[in-house]
């Protein structure tokens, strides 16, 4: 067998869980590189797994070739439903960064199983694991002893999603020391290295994996129950209720906790994931586009002065967000490859020392812990179990095909043909360099132009060229074409350019048209004499307003545009729109009294000024937690002195804040 397939396997475990989980841009670069890597050394080094003819295996049934093929064409559908999911989603863009995710999961699962790997190699991988996430565990532990369970969670970013890999190594750990036959003294260390993920896992207080442990050792004893002694039933016994302990305990500090205002809300975010789903329930809004569409579908919160302020980026439940993004019969095959990977697993016999058992309890707890949380936002959490139930049902293939998996020179397959080796190595390239490379280097221009400020302009081009398809990159160099300097027609017809691929790249984005609509509106008129840039404003606000159904502030600005065309009342009208999302919207009341007084309503201006500073009265204790919130809580002073010097002194208004509209 050559090394460099077990060598990157064990590259990928080590280096998935450090920035952020494998999310951060360097960590992902380095992680798909090593993936791509593997695959290519497979293809070209091992071949797949051939030889003697299946005969199948009462002690795992469906892991031969058969079973392999069954999967692979499980995971192959539900990635053939996500590319069709993508190619009709709102973001192309996140939609191909989505479904390379899932496509590289997926092709470690099945290269590993497919490549004729031996009992040690998924032996030394499980040791690496539980070294992988022992590291982890004293980080959790050395961070939580100077802060709260943020600060010891801060490795992943989310505390849960830590303590979801720490459960992979603790599993794995207890399974290896179970099975340990020779030396106490291994079987101690194993041991111990359980503890500490254990006691990593306490810290972390996450609920969701105390369940998932707790349901995995629940299954593990009853598997070993028969071949254990009553000593060793009692150890386990103790176990498993000091773990339900744990998590009751965990449980009830977290419902005390009276510092999170939104620990009772995740029923919402799951009827509002549900709603989604309601709305394309064959393909999804695309991969990885939950995020960027759940903004439309945000439902209020009344425990603060601003409502839409709080927004949930996935549905707390890894098989809703994949549903909602991929389609439900995208997420039924993904369930059912994993579900089918499970049970061969958990069912196999005893073999590297303990692994392939150990690998299908981790399996289980992440699939438990995935009904509360979006695991599949950490490659850490997809890149790691993938390889480790690849390998091991490899390892289920070949008992299944007669030969010995404890035999660490399986036989030989077939030579790939030169053809094979150029498509193969010209495909990775390209795949290399426009998936992996190109997208890093493009993010690292532009992080450099920003930091440059005015004197980036030419990174961010160079980003722009590595990465045409980042509607991000786009807005950067409008902006930077509007902040050179004197906004002349060369600098307006650069900006519009720029902002109209933007919205061509990205659709489903507010934020483009708004810019649009301002740009029409405060330079395109001042340039030019056109009759017509008027009505190209209005349409752009008009467009922003619709795409962010739930944020008051394209409203806002429409409304001054229109008040400024003399349609004072359309004007109202849009602000009292706004103004029904979010009552104490500061600006929007300044300007409505302002409207108000022009067209003579003075008692109506009064009672709008009064309503503002009735809000700003109630804000003053409030501390903004977004730019959202800041952007609503913001004063414009100048216009309330100027609106106060005309109506005379106010009172701020008590009771129900009134509308705007007289």
């Amino acid at each position: 067998m050559s090394r460099p397939v077990p060598i990157l396997a064990g590259l990928i475990v080590l280096v998935a869980p450090f920035g952020e989980g494998g999310r951060a841009p360097l960590a992902l670069l380095a992680l798909h590189s090593l993936a791509l890597g593997l695959v290519l050394a497979v293809v070209l080094g091992e071949g797949v797994a051939g030889g003697v003819r299946p005969r199948g295996d009462a002690t795992a049934p469906g892991a031969g070739r058969r079973g392999i093929w069954i999967i692979g064409g499980l995971l192959c559908g539900a990635l053939l439903l996500a590319a069709l999911s993508a190619a009709r989603s709102g973001y192309p863009l996140a939609a191909g960064l989505g479904l390379m995710d899932l496509t590289v999961a997926s092709g470690l699962f099945v290269f590993s199983a497919l490549r004729r790997a031996a009992a040690s190699d998924l032996a030394r991988l499980r040791d690496l694991t539980v070294a992988s996430a022992s590291m982890q565990a004293v980080l959790a532990l050395v961070r939580g002893a100077r802060g709260d369970v943020m600060r010891a969670g801060s490795g992943f970013l989310n505390p849960n999603h830590l303590a979801a890999f720490l459960n992979i190594g603790l599993l794995l750990a207890a399974t290896a020391a179970a099975a340990e036959r020779g030396s106490s003294r291994r079987r101690a260390a194993w041991m111990g290295l359980a503890g500490l993920n254990a006691l990593a896992l306490a810290r972390l207080q996450s609920r969701g994996a105390c369940l998932a442990l707790a349901v995995a050792l629940c299954l593990f004893a009853a598997l070993r129950w028969r071949a254990w002694p009553a000593r060793t039933r009692r150890a386990a016994a103790l176990s498993v209720m000091l773990v339900l302990g744990l998590g009751v305990a965990v449980l009830a500090g977290r419902l005390e906790d009276t510092g999170d205002a939104y620990r009772f809300h995740r029923l919402r975010i799951w009827a509002a994931s549900t709603r989604m789903l309601g709305e394309r329930p064959w393909l999804g809004f695309g991969p990885g586009l939950f995020r960027h569409e759940a903004p439309c579908y945000n439902f209020p919160l009344e425990t603060g002065p601003v409502r839409f302020g709080r927004l949930f980026e996935g549905a707390h439940c890894a098989l809703l967000t994949l549903a909602v993004e991929d389609g439900a019969p995208a997420a039924i095959a993904w369930l059912l490859a994993a579900t089918l990977t499970l049970i061969a697993l958990a069912r196999a016999p005893e073999e590297a020392r303990g692994a392939s058992r150990g690998t299908g309890l981790v399996l289980l707890a992440l699939l438990v812990h995935g009904l509360v949380e979006d695991l599949q936002e950490r490659p850490a959490l997809t890149l790691i179990p993938a390889l480790l139930a690849g390998t091991a049902w490899g390892l289920l293939a070949r008992r299944a095909r007669g030969e010995d998996p404890e035999s660490p020179r399986p036989a030989p397959g077939p030579s790939p043909s030169w053809r094979l080796r150029l498509v193969s190595i010209t495909a990775a390239s390209y795949l290399f360099w426009g998936a992996v490379l190109a997208p890093y280097l493009a993010h690292r221009e532009a992080e450099m132009a920003l930091r440059l400020g005015r004197r980036g302009l030419a990174r961010m081009e160079r980003a722009a060229a590595l990465e045409p398809w980042h509607p991000e990159y786009r807005h950067d160099l409008a902006m930077a074409s509007l902040n050179a300097g004197s906004t002349g027609p060369e600098a307006y017809a650069r900006a519009s350019i720029e902002l109209l691929e933007a919205r061509r790249l990205k659709p489903i984005d507010y934020r483009f048209p708004l810019l649009l609509g301002r740009l029409e509106a405060e330079v395109g008129r001042r340039l030019f004499d056109d009759p017509t840039l008027a009505g190209r404003a209005e349409s752009f606000y008009r467009e922003a307003a619709a795409k962010a159904p739930l944020d008051p502030r394209p409203r806002l600005e429409m409304a001054a545009f229109l008040d400024g065309l003399g349609r004072g009342e359309e004007a109202l009208q849009t602000l009292d729109e706004g103004l029904r999302l979010e009552p104490h919207f500061v600006r929007a009341r300044i300007l409505a009294a302002a409207i108000l007084l022009r067209q003579g309503h003075t008692d109506e201006a009064r009672a709008a000024l009064a309503a503002a500073e009735r809000s700003l009265s109630e804000l003053q204790e409030f501390v903004p937690d977004s730019g959202y919130a800041r952007d609503l809580v913001a004063d414009d002073a100048a216009a309330r002195r100027r609106l106060a010097a005309a109506l005379g002194p106010v009172t701020p208004a008590r009771g129900a804040i009134p509308s705007p509209l007289p």
